[in-house]
Parts: C-alpha cells; sequence; structure tokens
C-alpha cells in the first residue's frame, strides 16, 4: 500500500470532526463542549489504531 493511502485513510477517519470544526468558523455553529470532548476522543482512538499497525 502506497504511503498518501495511509494517509487519505486517516483523513477520511478525522472528516466528520473537521465538517464541524469548518460549520463553526464558516457558519457559526455553536459547538458545546461534550462536542470538543468527543472528538478529542476520536482523534486519539484514530491515532491509536494507525500506531497498532
Amino acid at each position: 500500500m502506497a504511503p498518501s493511502a495511509g494517509l487519505a485513510r486517516g483523513v477520511r477517519q478525522l472528516q466528520p470532526i473537521l465538517t464541524m470544526c469548518w460549520s463553526a468558523l464558516f457558519l457559526a455553529d455553536v459547538l458545546d463542549p461534550l462536542t470538543f470532548v468527543v472528538g478529542t476522543a476520536v482523534v486519539a482512538l484514530v491515532a491509536i489504531g494507525r500506531r497498532v499497525r
């Protein structure tokens, strides 16, 4: 597998979090603290998953 394929997979897994951040930035969407907690957990789990492989 090419290195860029792994990067694309990681970005795809983080896409929902990035979408929420962009909506808050450009559309003035309100993000509550729970959103940041869950987003941080997802980022951590993706990072752990990438290191295990």
